[in-house]
């Protein structure tokens, strides 16, 4: 899938404050956040801050309140403890405007044998964009995705519907933070999904991502630990992924193999790890070779700094 430029996200307000200090930033922020369920507690309570122009992980179990938690921060469900607040205001008519939830199972998520096509036209009548099958094909085309345009949903390959779903639901009017909800659980590796969140977070928007605990320390980037109570981590800039040190070797984080296996506009790159503490890329013919660490599928021709040439790439650990 040809990775597009998402759509900015609408301005926040810069005044300034009494006094000539800059407005502070505008945020997204939950505060001992709960939710009781009728046979047991939905959510544990959990505290989080998500400003614009950042991805924020929030990691937990599967099961432990994920898609609860995408509910309460997009006003959709209202919590029995703590609160949510967007820019300082608590008003849920305004929380639904401005969040929006991505895949989430049972609420956003498309029927499985729909076919893409309509999936597309449903969410382009929420953006209040063009419906008819020509502007769904064009829309499709323009990402890449065209070849699936009568497939089911459930026929996707999962990058492929993970950026699809995540740009539909920032071209809504109003949107400011997106809430994509265990993305992991489709398979694959983290980095095609912490792709998609970080180019929508540079395109100006908060983006939360709540994932499994092996996800975020696949990616090796701070998570807020859902249930955990306070905010925990700060939000990771966007673009920024990492691996921790794997000790038993190198480390396979894609398993298809053969071309044909890829979505369109996606490309199998060979990953070279770094030696920890290497800042760059040492000159040709110096210093310690980077070491193999696998594979991975990217979307695009190049997104990771290092490149060497089509089909090696070299990512450092910290």
């Amino acid at each position: 899938m040809t990775s597009s430029t998402p759509s900015p996200a609408p301005d926040t307000e810069t005044a300034a404050v009494p006094g000539g200090a800059p407005a502070p930033e505008a945020a997204l922020v939950a505060e001992g956040l709960a939710v009781d369920g009728t046979h047991g507690v939905l959510l544990a309570p959990t505290s989080l801050r998500a400003v614009p122009g950042s991805v924020l992980l929030v990691a937990g179990t599967p099961g432990s309140g994920h898609t609860a938690l995408a509910l309460a921060l997009a006003g959709r469900m209202r919590p029995d403890h703590g609160t949510v607040t967007l820019d300082g205001d608590d008003d849920p008519r305004r929380l639904r405007r401005a969040v929006a939830v991505v895949d989430t199972p049972g609420v956003s998520e498309p029927e499985p044998v729909l076919p893409l096509r309509t999936v597309v036209g449903e969410e382009l009548a929420m953006a209040g964009r063009g419906t008819t099958p020509r502007a769904v094909t064009e829309w499709l085309g323009a990402r890449g995705a065209q070849s699936w345009v009568r497939s089911r949903f459930e026929d996707v390959p999962a990058p492929v519907r993970i950026g699809l779903m995540t740009a539909l639901a920032a071209s809504r009017p109003g949107v400011r933070v997106l809430v994509l909800t265990a993305p992991d659980r489709h398979g694959g590796t983290p980095v095609t999904w912490w792709q998609v969140a970080s180019e929508h977070a540079r395109a100006g928007f908060a983006v939360v991502v709540t994932c499994t605990e092996g996800s975020a320390a696949l990616l090796g980037v701070p998570a807020v630990r859902l249930g955990g109570g306070d905010a925990g981590a700060l939000p990771e800039p966007p673009g920024r992924h990492s691996r921790p040190e794997d000790p038993t070797g190198p480390l396979t984080v894609v398993a298809p193999q053969g071309a044909d296996d890829l979505p369109q506009g996606w490309t199998r790159r060979l990953l070279r790890r770094r030696p920890a503490g290497t800042a760059d890329a040492p000159p040709p013919g110096t210093g310690e070779p980077p070491q193999d660490a696998g594979t991975a599928i990217l979307p695009g021709p190049d997104l990771t700094p290092g490149t060497t040439d089509g089909d090696e790439s070299t990512e450092r650990t910290s």
